[in-house]
Formats: structure tokens, sequence, C-alpha cells
């Protein structure tokens, strides 16, 4: 009763809100400015490196970079530094799914067969295993990626349904089915369809011809040094981590989701229903009062949530320090802003 009380408090959120074609300007009062300046104060005593957005309501409370998107130049972070969000991407992935399921193209009842013939047991795992990680395939197609040869690569755990495992490979997997059922690229579809709608400008995507397209150096704290990351095989990562975006445009993808821009309400009820025990609907955690999915890959780790008062954060970092407790820095700012 707990989740469905706050999807359904989301709903009459999102229907209250007055929605702008953008997000405003960032309020310069008396009252947001001393905010801001906490914030800050905050984030520099965490020695936090990255870039962090607040909106509250379509008006943007915060919006700054902070520490060095790359200390061998000495180049420093701003709002426009982008970032590889890593498995962020999962989210956007099942808004693709839910459209598609709003134009009659495929339901999240389908099984995989439907759109890969031959797939292992695919006849009895559905789009809905797939998107809430109760498919119970295992993650070693990626020696093969998108070839004719990736179905030799699969074998499969458990029957669907029956236990949660939170794997890439599900989310890979609905990126072909985006392909097949929309009849073009994941990258194009998503493009047109998310990234366009919810005017994130400064968000793309990470392929074989543009390995790095974003502007932030990855890095690993190991005691006081912070070790740079090698680029990593980002055709690994189709489907499941391979967008990059800025902080703000990550606030706007949420602002888009949740005011009917992306999805129906219905469908985002949908996504917002958890389907297992682990508390995680589709491409989302539903905890308490928030929603959220986090990405770590390589050097960087991201978070998006959004809150039951419509207050939507994200931070984006690219130092990953196992003292800094991401979800911790996202519950402090917001304690900040009330």
């Amino acid at each position: 009763m707990k989740f469905k009380y706050l999807v359904i408090t989301l709903f009459l959120i999102a229907q209250s809100c007055s929605v702008s074609s953008k997000i405003g300007v960032r309020n310069t009062g008396a009252q947001t400015q001393k905010v801001q300046e906490k914030i800050q104060a905050y984030l520099l005593s965490k020695h936090v490196n990255g870039s962090i957005a607040v909106v509250k309501k379509n008006k943007v409370i915060f919006n700054e970079g902070i520490g060095l998107a790359n200390r061998a130049t000495g180049r420093v972070n701003r709002p426009s530094t982008t970032f590889p969000i890593g498995s962020v991407t999962k989210v956007i992935v099942a808004a693709c799914i839910l459209q598609l399921q709003e134009k009659g193209k495929l339901s999240t009842e389908d099984s995989i067969s439907t759109f890969i013939p031959n797939f292992p047991n695919g006849s009895r795992i559905k789009l809905i295993h797939l998107l809430n990680h109760t498919s119970g395939i295992e993650e070693n197609l990626f020696l093969h990626g998108k070839s004719k040869d990736m179905l030799k690569g699969i074998s499969v755990k458990f029957p669907a349904g029956k236990k949660w495992d939170y794997n890439d490979i599900n989310y890979f997997v609905l990126g072909l089915v985006v392909e097949k059922a929309s009849g073009e690229s994941l990258h194009n579809y998503i493009q047109k369809n998310i990234l366009d709608k919810a005017s994130m400008h400064h968000s793309g995507f990470i392929t074989k011809n543009r390995p790095v397209p974003f502007n932030s150096k990855g890095y690993i704290k190991t005691g006081d040094y912070a070790l740079p990351v090698n680029i990593l095989n980002w055709s690994k990562l189709f489907g499941c981590g391979d967008i990059y975006s800025t902080a703000l445009d990550l606030c706007l993808f949420d602002e888009a989701l949740l005011s009917g821009k992306l999805l129906s309400k219905r469908s985002l009820q949908e996504m917002l229903t958890p389907g297992s025990p682990s508390k995680y609907g589709e491409g989302v955690y539903i905890y308490g009062n928030q929603v959220f999915s986090r990405g770590v890959v390589g050097g960087w780790e991201t978070l998006h949530v959004f809150f039951k008062d419509h207050t939507i954060m994200a931070i984006l970092l690219n130092v990953r320090d196992k003292n800094i407790n991401i979800h911790q820095l996202s519950s402090d700012i917001k304690n900040i802003i009330h």
C-alpha cells in the first residue's frame, strides 16, 4: 500500500504543478542565494568533485560544478561539464519500452522470442522480467556484442520471475528490443523520443566512433591519491550505460517524466510499481518518499532522484571515493533546501 500511495502522490504532484516548456532560470532571491551558499559549502567540506543540480517545481535551486574535471590540465567542473551516467541509462531505455507499448508496437507482457527468435528460454521470459531484473538470464553475451553469435553467450540461471538479480544484460537485450520494435537504432530512437522531447541538449551517446564525447576525466580515490581510469570498452554498455549527460539535463529528464512529456500517467505508474522484493520498478528504485537510479562506471558515479514534494536532484561525480556516500549527499542537500 505504501508504494501505491507514493505512485498516486507523484501523479497528483505532476498534475497539479504548472509545467512550462522549460525549467525556469535560477531564482536569485536572498533566501535562495543563502541556500546555494550552504550547498556549496557543504560540497566543499565533503571534497566532492563533480556537478550537482537541484530543481523544485520547475525552478533551478542549484546548478554548479565543483572540483576538477581534469586534474592533469586543471580544468574545473562546471554546470556544462558532461559525465558518463552509467546505469542511469536504464531508466531512459525503460521509458523507450513504455513509449513503444503506448504506440502499440509491443507489450511488456510479450516474450523475448517475439523479437529475438531462438533466445534461450525466450518464450518464457517476458519484457517485464527484463525491466525489473527477474529474467534469470546470465551475463555472458558481452564477448560477442551485438553480433549474430550473441545467443551463444547466454545461459539461464533460474526460471523467469522467481527472484531478483540485477544484471546489465537485461537492458542490453531491451536495447535490441527497442530497435526491433521501432525499426531504427536505439540511439536514434532515444535522441528523437527522449533527449529532444526533454530538451536534453547537452546529452548524447558514447560510441565506437566517439568513445570519449564527454569532457570530464574519471578517477578512483586510493588513499590520498586520485588515480585516472582508462577508457572502458563502451560497446559492452549498449542499452545499459552508453549515455553521457549533464546534471541539469538529468533533472530535465525527470521533469519531463513526471510532467507527462515522455509517458502517460498509466505508463509512469507501471514504471513506479516495484516488480520484486528489491523495491525495483522499471529502471528505478522506489524507496520511501523517493525514486532514484544510480550509475557507476569507471571513475564516475551518478545519481538522479526525485522526491514526492517534486524536488528533483542529479549528482554527477568524476571521482569515486569510498568515503563519499552519494545517497547521503542527496539526503543532506535535501535537508539544506528545507
